[in-house]
């Protein structure tokens, strides 16, 4: 039984094994039979170059920090985050005259460039429970009258 279950798995991964070759010659092949149309030839690399770029383009990322440097001449800063400080150069809707070191800013980016930074208004500290418990004045229950029957 154990030789004819090593088998079957021999046999499955030469079957795998040669799928695989055959998949990868297949597109060499398919090029070696466009040259002999010259006109459509030069028409296809254009097409598939577009795809190209949408797959270039980079994810956009986002990171809530401070502004730890800025240049707005330069147009760069960079942006201490929870995990890692962000260095970017602001793009061209971002005006960096608007905001100073230690903001907390949200930023969205891709490949080194930001989109958008929005200031991030800060929480207020909520007074401890204790404390407010004390600033309100206790009121005291007066006594339930006895019943009477």
């Amino acid at each position: 039984m154990k030789k004819l279950l090593s088998l079957f798995v021999a046999v499955a991964f030469a079957l795998s094994f040669a799928a695989v070759v055959v998949a990868a010659e297949k597109p060499a092949a398919a090029p070696a039979a466009a040259p002999a149309k010259a006109e459509p030839a030069k028409a296809e690399p254009a097409k598939k170059a577009e795809p190209a770029k949408k797959a270039a383009k980079a994810k956009s990322k986002q990171v809530t920090g401070t502004i730890e440097t800025l240049d707005t001449a330069a147009g760069t800063f960079s942006v201490k985050g929870k995990k890692e400080t962000v260095s970017l150069k602001a793009g061209e809707k971002v005006k960096l005259a608007d905001f100073v070191v230690g903001e907390k800013v949200l930023v969205k980016y891709a490949d080194g460039t930001a989109s958008s930074v929005k200031k991030v208004a800060e929480k207020k500290k909520a007074a401890p429970k204790a404390e407010k418990k004390e600033a309100a004045p206790k009121k005291e229950a007066a006594p339930a009258a006895p019943a009477t029957k």
